[in-house]
This record gives C-alpha cells, structure tokens and sequence, in this order.
C-alpha cells in the first residue's frame, strides 16, 4: 500500500534518504519554530535562500507580506521578492 506523501515530504526525501536525517530534524525545528514573528519570519526566509530553498524563501515573504504589510520586515521582503524574480535560478544576490 503507498501512501501519498505531502509536499513538503517529498523535498525533503532525498535529504533524509541521503543519511542527512539530522540536517532536517534541525530545518524542521527552526521552521516551526519561527512562529508569526515577522523579524523571525524574515530571518528563515534569508536562510532559505542561503540554502537554495527559494520556493520556500518565497513563500516566507508572501506570508510577511500579507500578515504584516505595514512592518518593516514587509518591505525587505518586498525587495528580496523582486530580487528572486529577476535573478536566473541559482544566482540570487545576499
């Protein structure tokens, strides 16, 4: 019997398949634990671009956006936003 695996599970498969298990055990704790802070929010979406997780990153800056359109961390998300539309994958500038 398969079991559909849900989306995020599916990225990190070849993570934990690879003997990297502890890598995302680590990921894991840090994402649930950046709450709706959007200086939190922020700070892993950075690190998701430092890890090459863009979709990721991308979503992360949505989220500011949407839940915290007046805060300054809106309109760095804003920037990097623009950044990850106009650079080529894989060449995102810090």
């Amino acid at each position: 019997m398969m079991i559909k695996m849900t989306s995020w599970r599916k990225r990190l498969q070849p993570l934990m398949d690879s003997g990297k298990g502890a890598l995302v055990v680590l990921l894991l704790s840090l994402l649930t634990g950046c709450g709706e802070d959007p200086t939190q929010l922020l700070e892993t979406a950075r690190f998701e671009e430092q890890q090459n997780n863009l979709l990721h990153a991308q979503e992360l800056y949505e989220q500011i956006i949407r839940d915290h359109p007046d805060s300054p961390q809106a309109q760095t998300a804003k920037e990097r936003m623009a950044e990850l539309r106009k650079a080529p994958m894989g060449k995102i500038a810090p």
